[in-house]
């Protein structure tokens, strides 16, 4: 019988694709399977995967796409070539709705307010989580599906791997959106720890030192600095955290669980570890000794940091973007300063022969798109959004038009042209790229080619491509405690935020008081109120959630 319903099945699914882009049997709302199937027990995941094949339509039709889309040299996305291109291969015209990313949280209000919705929207993000969406009549109960049966090479890509199919996944086992993945041109994997520990060379090389490779040998270096006349050696993070609390053992730079951290498939507070009162009396020691940025719980390290290095002001920084790195901020015409050099480190070691640490998001499915609930032709909208995850399409959103923008090299990796890198017109060849690659317009539709951002980061400086160097250093630990915010709180559990926010202040005042001298409670009574406020319900709640992940 199963074999027969299967048969069945794959015959009814060869005759949908006959009829084009209209007019396709749809599941009922909330299914597994066509509505034609009735109570058939064939689940969806074992449906014969329909094979995206172009034209998608034989007669044009027509979808309306909402995206945050943040370019300046393109008005009418219709206009990219790129678009162009993807339009004649499809034969899909889209009506393109571009948010920009500024104004994107309160349009995407205004939209699911006013009820009138596009076909598919892409918004980064849904408030109360894609569950909702799905409860709220705005994302199509039937995802999953359409997803499963219409998007073979979605489909293809998460099954390559293990880490990106649980992150495209909700508790329930089902897809609710289709997810932006990350990779390079022939690869999915994370784009890696983007910030972190950063140390200005140069100083260090006037110093006469070595690179220190412990928590004392960089002691002797600040208090050299500090002689030195280099005002403030250290820089620490406004909630007085640090990538160098790393070397404790403990991640406390920002992100969705901040305090909350994985070891060995427990999920542990950082804050009320043993080892973070090392950190914190170290901190402590620096501060009194004048090592420390005195106004660090004012300092904005993408604001401030620029003016800090041009006038030398310090020669260790807790938070560097990957982007500046090197000589970079000279490069961008930030700072005049061209000596100025950030190199990048790993936290060192607390003891000779620790192993190094990192506390980074080194997620591979990001933000998701969706087809909306009022969408009359789901089939045809999950099969468009299926191409931007092919080859073709990935390289149409972040290269442009083969032979004019991008050739392959010897090992047939894409790679820009000078009519882009030193066009004629002396655009940075990131705004030139706008006329004819979507995704250069900071939207990140289908799947992200990070190698590709790389290159054209590397095309607008001058000498190493620093960035991608950064990215390496930071991410080459192999333990990594970070907790991934791709877990999911049941509504029972979302009643546990109030108790988080007041863990979180806590640590928060603690810390900085603590380091400061303002706060002299010790440590073992400061843990203890952490608990009375909540924070093993809090563990409870992220453990139950996890868990959960692990399982999906």
């Amino acid at each position: 019988m199963k074999r027969f319903l299967a048969l069945t099945l794959a015959v009814l699914m060869a005759m949908t694709l006959l009829t084009g882009c209209g007019g396709s049997d749809k599941p009922a709302a909330g299914s597994d399977q066509p509505a034609a199937q009735g109570a058939s027990a064939q689940p969806a995941e074992n449906l014969p995967l329909k094979e995206l094949s172009l034209p998608l339509c034989e007669e044009k039709q027509e979808l309306t796409v909402w995206l945050a889309y943040s370019g300046t040299v393109m008005k009418d996305l219709n206009e990219i070539e790129g678009v162009k291109a993807m339009e004649e291969l499809t034969n899909v015209h889209i009506n393109w709705i571009p948010v920009n990313q500024d104004d994107m949280v309160q349009k995407f209000g205004t939209l699911i307010a006013s009820g009138d919705l596009p076909d598919i929207i892409y918004p980064n993000y849904y408030p109360g989580g894609y569950e909702a969406g799905v409860e709220d009549g705005i994302i199509h109960p039937d995802m999953d599906y359409y997803i499963r049966n219409y998007m073979p090479n979605y489909m293809s890509l998460l099954n390559s791997n293990e880490q990106l199919k649980r992150e495209a996944t909700a508790d329930s086992g089902k897809m609710l959106v289709a997810k932006c993945i990350v990779g390079q041109a022939n690869t999915v994997e994370s784009e890696g720890t983007y910030m972190g520990l950063a140390y200005r060379a140069d100083l260090l090389e006037q110093l006469g030192m070595d690179v220190p490779t412990t928590i004392d040998e960089w002691h002797d270096v600040l208090v050299a600095a500090k002689k030195a006349g280099i005002k403030y050696p250290f820089v620490l993070d406004t909630d007085g955290g640090s990538a160098l609390a790393c070397s404790w053992g403990v991640g406390t730079q920002s992100g969705d669980r901040e305090f909350l951290q994985v070891e060995d498939d427990k999920v542990v507070c950082g804050q009320a570890k043993d080892s973070w009162k090392g950190y914190l009396d170290t901190m402590k020691q620096w501060y009194a000794e004048g090592l420390i940025n005195p106004n660090f719980t004012n300092f904005h390290f993408y604001l401030d940091t620029p003016a800090s290095v041009q006038s030398n002001e310090s020669i260790l920084y807790s938070m560097v973007l990957s982007a500046f790195t090197g000589n970079n901020y000279a490069s961008f015409h930030m700072i005049d300063n061209p000596d100025a050099f950030l190199q990048p480190i790993v936290a060192p070691a607390l003891n000779p022969g620790d192993e190094p640490m990192q506390w980074g998001d080194r997620k591979i499915g990001k933000e998701g798109c969706f087809i909306s609930a009022t969408c009359k032709n789901p089939e045809l909208a999950a099969q468009w959004l299926d191409f931007q995850y092919s080859q073709q399409g990935q390289l149409l959103n972040w290269y442009g038009i083969e032979d004019v923008t991008y050739t392959f090299d010897e090992n047939g990796e894409p790679q820009f042209t000078d009519f882009v890198l030193n066009n004629a017109e002396g655009m940075p060849p990131k705004d030139f790229l706008q006329r004819y690659a979507l995704n250069e317009g900071e939207s990140f539709l289908g799947k992200h080619d990070i190698s590709a951002s790389w290159k054209i980061s590397a095309a607008q400086t001058e000498g190493p491509n620093y960035q991608l160097e950064a990215v390496k250093i930071w991410s080459s630990p192999e333990k990594n405690v970070y907790l991934t915010n791709s877990l999911t709180l049941t509504a029972e559990e979302s009643a546990i935020n109030s108790k988080f926010t007041d863990v979180l202040t806590m640590i928060d005042e603690y810390t900085i008081g603590y380091i400061t001298g303002q706060d002299v409670k010790p440590f073992e009574e400061y843990v203890k109120d952490l608990y009375a406020y909540g924070l093993q319900d809090v563990l409870d709640v992220y453990q139950a959630a996890y868990d959960r992940y692990l399982a999906r």
